[in-house]
């Protein structure tokens, strides 16, 4: 078997130094795919091309594994510092809140109470007379049958357009060029006993 010196390069460049981040990852990514880029062509310029390729496309996965593993790795310390940095911003916000919450407490504390109303409420329970109690049961009375009339209109007035709406579908109908299917026939008495 034989090995490239490019690929002999590329194994002690992955082996020698890991790229600190992102970009340094992407920018070794795409050294390596033009590297390979520029092999497939070679490759099929020759006679055997599928011979080569495969072992293009391997060496190509061992070059790239290494890169996959950073590229993961520095995922996992993105989403570490993430959580932290959401964990740290929950405990802030509980914090305030704590705060905010002991300050109301202490507010109230050292407030005055409040006095007492210098006027009585506009609303004091009162005894009604028993005419006014009529007068009231018969307002209400009156209200509630002027509802159930209203009711009663707006149903009838439902009624009115359903029927209208009815009869015109109808109408729709029976104005129709193509006539209706005929009727599936009735299932015989042998089909029936089946």
């Amino acid at each position: 078997m034989k090995f490239s010196p490019l690929f002999l390069a590329l194994a002690a460049l992955g082996a020698a130094a890991q790229p600190a981040t992102r970009a340094e990852v992407a920018a070794q990514r795409a050294a390596i795919e033009q590297r390979f880029a520029q092999e497939k062509l070679d490759c099929e310029q020759r006679f055997s091309v599928a011979a080569c390729l495969d072992e293009l496309r391997r060496r190509r996965h061992e070059a790239l594994a290494p890169l996959v593993r950073r590229e993961n790795e520095l995922a996992a310390e993105e989403r570490r510092a993430r959580a932290a940095a959401q964990t740290q911003r929950v405990r802030e916000r509980e914090l305030a809140a704590s705060q905010d919450e002991g300050h109301k407490r202490e507010r109230i504390l050292t407030a005055p109470p409040p006095s007492p109303p210098a006027v009585a409420a506009s609303r004091t329970p009162r005894a009604r007379s028993p005419e006014d109690a009529a007068r009231q049961r018969q307002l209400a009375e009156n209200k509630g049958e002027a509802e159930a009339a209203k009711r009663r209109e707006q149903a009838e007035e439902r009624e009115k357009r359903q029927q209208q709406r009815i009869a015109e579908h109808e109408a729709k109908q029976k104005a129709r060029v193509k006539p209706l299917a005929a009727p599936l026939p009735l299932p015989s008495a042998s089909a029936a006993s089946r």
